[in-house]
């Protein structure tokens, strides 16, 4: 398991520069979001390396923003210091510390200025990186806050499981237990967003793990099997492979296709996004599908959005196609019925109200559903109908409960 220790920097950070690459004794260095060249690695330890001044930048940049100045009488925290000590047993090479080292910056800190600088003065000369965030967010000009810091730690667990290394479980014990088994879930929330993730949103930035998950989420709601699933993701741009043996669980991993370093696991976007949740959905007959002709058209625009990189069509589609499943919307007529029911129930000011509402206007603009009225597809209505008759009262009481289950969960 890698060992996050976090260190609290005041002042500037040259002494800190000074300290890890003096005398040549550093293996190499990554940069993000500074104006520098983007790395430096050598190759021989006694190679002649000129530093660059990533210090000055980080320096200069706090100056600019005003985020060197007292904060409440209290001396301003000007960056954090965050030394990333990888397990002995993995036998990390150096290029498997700077994927876990990019990775883990990427998913916490995008709009920051950051240094990883990477040693092996240890016993056993085990690779090791030091990971200097400046405190001034390059997107919002505030300080940088880590409130959760337990949240960043869990995170480099679980990307150390993701790529093949060793890793703590984030699941802690029940009272009563010796040891924690680690085989519940990253999360319960059938959408989870991250602390990185939500600050893009909230800044209206690109978030490429929000992208995965809309590609999936469209993916899954519009496949009735497996092989559509993957056949779906193949054709949003999206490759799935499993992950590590030696992760906490089994699951997938999502990546873009044109940018395979961005990847994320299924339970990592949320609990209905897991291997174990998609492949019990693709084996339910009552898993929600809209109809055939709905999902044909939906799945084309989606392609569309992707072709186009037409991200924020996508989001939307993607959102729209997910309140469509939480409220089981599969024709027009569906959305008329559950709206009515919210009124009935006095919940017109409801998150749910509003979220159908914009989904009814989405897919009628885009011609996405039909009423049951114009459906044409599959066997002739009143053949379906006579079919499997002794089935019917059945399958409409539990129809029935399943409505007022949802009717419930909107209260």
């Amino acid at each position: 398991m890698p060992i996050l220790k976090p260190i609290s920097g005041h002042g500037t950070v040259s002494k800190l520069r000074t300290y890890l690459e003096k005398k040549n004794r550093a293996l190499g260095r990554d940069v993000l979001n500074l104006p520098l060249r983007d790395e430096w690695i050598c190759e021989e330890r006694g190679q002649r390396v000129i530093p660059v001044e990533w210090d000055v930048e980080m320096d200069d940049t706090r100056e600019a923003y005003g985020t060197n100045k007292e904060w409440r009488g209290m001396r301003a925290r000007t960056f954090k210091h965050f030394v990333v000590s990888p397990d002995p047993d993995d036998r990390i090479t150096l290029e498997q510390l700077r994927e876990l080292s990019h990775r883990w910056v990427e998913s916490n800190f995008p709009k920051h200025e950051v240094a990883i600088v990477y040693h092996s003065d240890n016993e056993g000369s085990i690779p090791h990186a030091h990971i200097v965030v400046n405190n001034a967010n390059l997107e919002t000009e505030r300080r940088l806050h880590t409130d959760h810091p337990e949240d960043l730690n869990r995170e480099l667990q679980d990307i150390a499981r993701e790529m093949g290394l060793s890793g703590l479980s984030n699941q802690m014990p029940s009272r009563g237990e010796k040891s924690s088994s680690g085989k519940q879930p990253r999360t319960r929330q059938s959408i989870y967003f991250g602390r990185a993730e939500k600050e893009l949103m909230a800044s209206g930035g690109y978030s490429w793990v929000g992208d995965i998950r809309a590609r999936v989420a469209l993916a899954k709601n519009t496949s009735r099997s497996q092989e559509e699933f993957f056949e779906a993701l193949s054709r949003l741009g999206i490759e799935i492979a499993d992950n590590s043996e030696k992760a906490r669980r089994d699951d997938w991993i999502f990546s873009l296709a044109d940018e395979p370093s961005k990847k994320v696991s299924g339970e990592r976007l949320g609990y209905t996004f897991g291997k174990s949740m998609l492949s019990d959905r693709f084996q339910r007959q009552s898993a929600y599908q809209p109809s055939t002709r709905s999902a044909s058209e939906i799945r084309h625009r989606a392609v569309d959005a992707v072709r186009l990189n037409d991200l924020n069509d996508l989001s939307r589609l993607s959102a729209v196609l997910e309140t469509c499943a939480k409220f089981d919307v599969r024709y027009l007529e569906d959305f008329d019925r559950r709206l009515a029911t919210l009124t009935r129930r006095g919940h017109e000011d409801s998150e749910g109200f509003r979220r159908l509402v914009a989904a009814r206007v989405y897919v009628a603009e885009n011609e996405l559903m039909t009423r049951r009225s114009d459906r044409s597809e599959g066997q002739p209505q009143a053949t379906r109908r006579r079919g499997n008759s002794a089935e019917q009262p059945r399958q409409r009481v539990q129809e029935h409960q399943r409505t007022r289950a949802r009717e419930r969960g909107e209260r």
